[in-house]
């Protein structure tokens, strides 16, 4: 079957024109699009690498017990094997070889339909999901209706824009900033099919507030006095209790970092179950010592480097003092 290639250009006249949405959101399913089939391309090349490594790997180690086999099958045929268990070695040894050779030519085959694929699909809302609708019992649903309020909620969980350099940051989806302290309004301009029943825009009160050492509050307000692009993120939870977030991206500038040991320096030591830092003076005497004591064992996944990063963080406070 012969498809059609069509430019991105072409996607947004066509999204515009089926779903009659505004080109800003036209844009922005073509650039989420363009951004999964790019990272579906990387990981098919990754993963080609990596089934080539390991038919490599095994194919090796196959060859090694090759040789090892039949350097013992050409001494059992003279002498024989000296015990019943080395026979029975032998024998699971076999086994383990025919098992190696069948995971190879399982690996190949799948490398091969792998290089000859050219097409890759997108799934938006989950491929577990959609191949629900085919067991709908051993899923958990009753009727293809209630499969499809899932179906549809899944898909309908999340949304952006695309930032432009020009007020508010955006073009359907803007940010101000109010007069009052932490607060901001978005700005959201429905698409037209949506206007007729909710009015041609909603508007969200939201606050920012900085965390671990991160300014994200001074960050935004750069953004929007400097007219920098924000891209736009909307996205709902369903572990949270279906609770809607807002993510914004942008650009800013980075501040350039000066390195001088005229001030001395700050040096950070894990340990198993502590931190040492400690300041030392330009001229190498130790001004400041101190041992923190922290848990890193038994955390989640992810956990460990945010715990890592929360005492860097807390340490360099030390160098203010000095």
């Amino acid at each position: 079957m012969q498809t059609e290639k069509l430019s991105e250009s072409e996607v947004e006249k066509r999204l515009m024109k089926k779903f009659n949405i505004q080109w800003a959101y036209a844009d922005s399913i073509a650039t989420e699009a363009r951004t999964c089939l790019n990272q579906l391309k990387t990981a098919k090349k990754n993963l080609i690498s990596k089934l080539e490594l390991q038919i490599q790997a095994k194919t090796t180690a196959t060859k090694r017990l090759i040789t090892k086999l039949e350097k013992t099958l050409k001494l059992a045929i003279k002498k024989g094997f000296p015990h019943i268990q080395a026979r029975n070695k032998f024998c699971h040894q076999l086994l383990g070889l025919k098992s190696k050779i069948q995971k190879i030519t399982s690996l190949k085959r799948k490398l091969k339909k792998l290089k000859n694929t050219e097409r890759l699909h997108i799934c938006f809302g989950s491929h577990k999901l959609f191949n629900a609708q085919h067991n709908l019992a051993e899923n958990g649903y009753k009727t293809q209706e209630e499969w499809s309020v899932d179906w549809r909620k899944k898909r309908s969980g999340r949304f952006f824009c695309v930032g432009k350099s020009q007020p508010g940051g955006g073009t359907m989806l803007k940010v101000f900033p109010l007069q009052e302290d932490d607060k901001y309004q978005l700005q959201v301009q429905l698409p037209r099919p949506l206007q007729g029943k909710y009015g041609q825009k909603i508007q969200l009160e939201f606050s920012v507030s900085n965390r671990d050492g991160r300014y994200r509050a001074t960050d935004l307000d750069y953004a929007i006095n400097s007219l920098k692009p924000i891209t736009i993120s909307i996205f709902r939870r369903e572990h949270k209790q279906d609770n809607w977030y807002i993510h914004l991206s942008t650009y800013v500038q980075e501040i350039p970092v000066v390195h001088t040991r005229k001030n001395g320096c700050l040096g950070i030591d894990f340990n198993a179950d502590s931190i040492s830092v400690t300041y030392v003076k330009w001229d190498g005497n130790i001004e400041y010592l101190e041992d923190i004591s922290y848990q890193w064992k038994n955390q989640r996944t992810g956990q460990s480097p945010c715990i890592h990063e929360k005492y860097c963080l807390s340490s360099c406070k030390i160098s203010r003092v000095f």
